[in-house]
C-alpha cells in the first residue's frame, strides 16, 4: 500500500471512528431545533502541483458551514465545498471538493481541521475532455472574527485513471471572506 493510500486509510478510519463514540449526533440540520449552520463565504487563491507536472495556480470559491450530517458533541465538525479552478499550457482545470473536517480551537478565534476529502476533477485541453474522481485528506487553518474570515488550507487528493487521465495533486490555498 502506498504511502497516499494509507493516509486516506487512515483518515478514513479516524473519521469512522469519532463518528461511533457516543453523544454523537446523526443528521443534526433535520433532528436538532438549536443547529445552526454559521456558513462561511470565501475567495480562494493558490497552486495545485499535479504529480507529474507543473505547478499551476488557482482561483475558486469556498462555502463552509458546520455539517448537518453528522456533528461532535461539541459542534466541531464542519464541511468544506470547494470549487477551484486552474488553467496551465492549455489544460484547464475545474476541481470540486467536499471535504468535512474536525476542527480544534486554538484560541484567538483561531480553528485548525482536518479530515477526508472527495473531488472530482473536469480536464480540458485539445482532444481532451475528462472528469476524475478521487479522495484524499485536506487541513486547513481559519481564522474568525466578527464577519470576517482568513484561512489557509493544504490538501492531496488520488485520482482514478480515465482513458490515461488522472490528476493525483497536492494544493495549498489562501482564502478571505465573510461569516454569515
Amino acid at each position: 500500500m502506498t504511502i497516499k493510500k494509507s493516509a486516506l486509510a487512515l483518515a478514513l478510519l479516524a473519521t469512522t471512528t469519532l463518528a461511533s463514540a457516543q453523544s454523537w449526533r446523526l443528521f443534526p440540520l433535520f433532528t436538532d431545533p438549536n443547529h445552526k449552520l454559521e456558513p462561511t463565504l470565501a475567495l480562494t487563491a493558490g497552486s495545485v502541483s499535479p504529480d507529474g507536472g507543473s505547478d499551476a495556480s488557482t482561483v475558486g470559491l469556498e462555502l463552509s458551514f458546520n455539517c448537518g450530517l453528522i456533528q461532535s458533541p461539541d459542534n466541531r465538525i464542519r464541511s468544506y465545498l470547494k470549487m477551484e479552478r486552474a488553467d496551465k499550457n492549455g489544460v484547464e482545470s475545474t476541481q470540486f471538493e467536499l471535504s468535512p473536517r474536525y476542527t480544534v480551537p486554538l484560541g484567538g478565534n483561531v480553528v485548525i481541521g482536518a479530515g477526508p476529502s472527495l473531488t472530482a476533477v473536469k480536464l480540458s485541453a485539445p482532444g481532451l475532455s475528462k472528469t476524475v474522481y478521487g479522495g484524499g485528506v485536506a487541513a486547513g487553518l481559519d481564522w474568525r472574527m466578527g464577519r470576517l474570515y482568513a484561512g489557509v488550507d493544504l490538501r492531496w487528493h488520488d485520482t482514478s485513471a480515465k482513458d490515461g487521465a488522472q490528476f493525483d495533486n497536492t494544493a495549498v490555498a489562501v482564502k478571505v471572506g465573510f461569516n454569515f
